[in-house]
């Protein structure tokens, strides 16, 4: 008899009592510090710095900053811009840090921490839900992803 990962029993749970995706729109946001150095970034720049790939704005080199204070967000972002699952992103990122000495990006579980540092750093990005970006204006979008949950 084939076991099924814990893991997967969670996110399913956490996708069915979710009442932020059930049958709603939940888009995801790529976003940044409102005075950051770039306004824009394409799904392609988004996946390069999440792998390790230097994106350099007026401000510097843009680097990544993850958010897990929502699986499913966690997981929408890696499925929809990445095109990864959690295990292969973890290897990839484990493989470059053997032989590049690249840093895992900072893991943030707590999103007002999170929220706290990106308003203070021009060259942080990160991903959140478009419902829960703050209102006072002190981050833009730099990517809007659908991810409709049905």
């Amino acid at each position: 008899m084939r076991t099924v990962p814990v893991q997967l029993i969670n996110l399913l749970l956490a996708l069915v009592i979710s009442p932020a995706c059930l049958g709603m729109d939940c888009s995801l946001a790529v976003v940044a510090n409102s005075s950051a150095g770039t306004d824009v970034l394409s799904p392609q720049e988004v996946r390069r710095i999440y792998l390790g790939a230097p994106y350099s704005s007026r401000d510097g080199t843009l680097y990544p900053l993850q958010n897990n204070s929502n699986p499913i967000l966690q997981e929408v972002f890696l499925q929809k811009i990445l095109f990864m699952s959690r295990n292969a992103y973890k290897r990839i990122l484990a493989s470059r840090l053997e032989q590049e000495g690249f840093t895992e990006p900072p893991v943030y579980d707590d999103q007002e921490q999170l929220l706290r540092r990106l308003k203070t750093d021009n060259r942080a990005i990160t991903y959140l839900l478009e419902s829960s970006l703050p209102t006072d204006g002190s981050l833009k979008i730099l990517l809007s992803q659908p991810c409709e949950i049905m």
